[in-house]
């Protein structure tokens, strides 16, 4: 019994170092593997816009009004590519997804860079990477529906107004010339969900969904 024991100990170990091999063995090659590059496209007729980021990073950045939605997608990959998908569907609804089957790769991704024109709709999230909204000269107004983990928005001369879950978050907010408006949310600097809202000459306002918001 006991050496029945010790045997099924001993293949059981076996078994497991050839798994740790292969998997190392599998990185090793992975990461020789490893490139990048930037697919770009442009689409018109867009109504609105919906973002699954995957665990890559979105960012958004304003653009005219009645122009066409321009996207670039920065595709990593090595053993493995992502899968994409960008196609406009009914009612003019831009959708953009990225996936990646193999789990524990460090080689397969893809971040987004949009070029969103004023008054579409935008629904943007991402499991693990970060989501920024950036207008040079106009403001930035979003809704989120699901909490982030890190979100960025910044105007040059315009209001940034951001209505995020009612979660605790990390709060850096400021305005070179206008109001900081922050009072509804649940704000911990040790909060790993953070939110950076800077504007040049407008006004920011950052509330939890469902609250009006305060001065500060």
């Amino acid at each position: 019994m006991i050496v029945s024991f010790r045997l099924a100990l001993a293949v059981l170990g076996a078994l497991l170092l050839a798994f740790l091999i292969a998997c190392g063995a599998y990185g090793l090659s992975d990461l020789a593997a490893r490139h990048s590059y930037d697919v770009r496209a442009s689409y018109h007729g867009v109504h609105a816009l919906r973002v699954d980021g995957g665990d890559g990073d979105v960012h958004l950045v304003g653009a005219p009004s009645g122009s066409a939605v321009s996207v670039v997608e920065h595709v990593t990959e090595g053993l493995s590519s992502p899968s994409r998908v960008a196609r406009v569907g009914a009612g003019g609804v831009l959708r953009l997804s990225a996936a990646c089957t193999v789990v524990f790769s460090n080689s397969c991704g893809i971040s987004y860079t949009v070029a969103v024109p004023s008054g579409l709709t935008v629904d943007a999230h991402s499991g693990a990477g970060n989501v920024t909204l950036e207008s040079g000269n106009g403001d930035v107004s979003a809704t989120l529906e699901r909490a982030p983990s890190r979100l960025e928005a910044k105007s040059g001369n315009g209001d940034v107004t951001l209505t995020v879950p009612n979660v605790t978050y990390a709060v850096h907010a400021s305005s070179g010339n206008g109001n900081v408006s922050d009072g509804s949310l649940r704000i911990d600097p040790s909060s790993p969900r953070t939110i950076t809202a800077t504007s040049g000459n407008g006004d920011v306002t950052i509330k939890a969904a469902g609250n009006a918001g305060s001065g500060r």
